[in-house]
């Protein structure tokens, strides 16, 4: 995976230090404007809770973070690549949908279908876009990531894919 990324630039949006630092080892530069050549938006399951004790509040705060704030920042990064007439990546990570609470387990729901859509309608920008659910910030998450991203990915878009993690 090393060099995968080389002359290529990454905007991580969100907090995941180890990945960032898996996607500088590929070769790719972090920066933090849009005029990247890639987009990584990283938005974990919060605590989880039972559906019953989420208020209304509670339950649209997690389809903000974890669905709204993606939409909002491909967006914004899709316009710049269509202004630029350049191609680019976006991945979105995040939890298992089985593995976090109702709020998060509809954001993931929707979130993968938003996946299916922008891929589907930015691929006439050429610019891909792909998700990874995983509870994982591990070296599996910084080598998908970096695939994803990569042109050996040209033809991968619109995938919702998961990582497991061995306990």
């Amino acid at each position: 995976m090393t060099g995968w990324l080389e002359g290529k630039t990454v905007r991580v949006i969100g907090s995941d230090p180890a990945l960032a630092d898996a996607l500088a080892k590929a070769g790719a530069t972090i920066v933090t404007d849009d005029t990247a050549d890639c987009l990584v938006h990283v938005a974990r399951a919060e605590q989880t809770r039972l559906a019953h004790h989420l208020s209304y509040d509670e339950w649209r705060g997690a389809i903000a973070a974890g669905l709204d704030s993606r939409f909002e920042a491909a967006k914004a990064f899709n316009g710049a690549k269509r202004k630029a007439g350049s191609g680019g990546a976006i991945l979105f990570i995040g939890s298992p949908e089985q593995q976090a609470g109702a709020e998060q387990a509809a954001a993931a729901g929707a979130l993968g279908n938003l996946t299916k859509s922008l891929a589907v309608e930015w691929a006439r920008d050429g610019v891909r876009v792909n998700t990874v659910l995983t509870n994982d910030g591990g070296p599996a998450l910084g080598a998908m990531a970096a695939y994803l991203l990569s042109d050996y990915a040209a033809y991968v878009t619109g995938a919702v894919m998961g990582i497991g993690v061995d306990d």
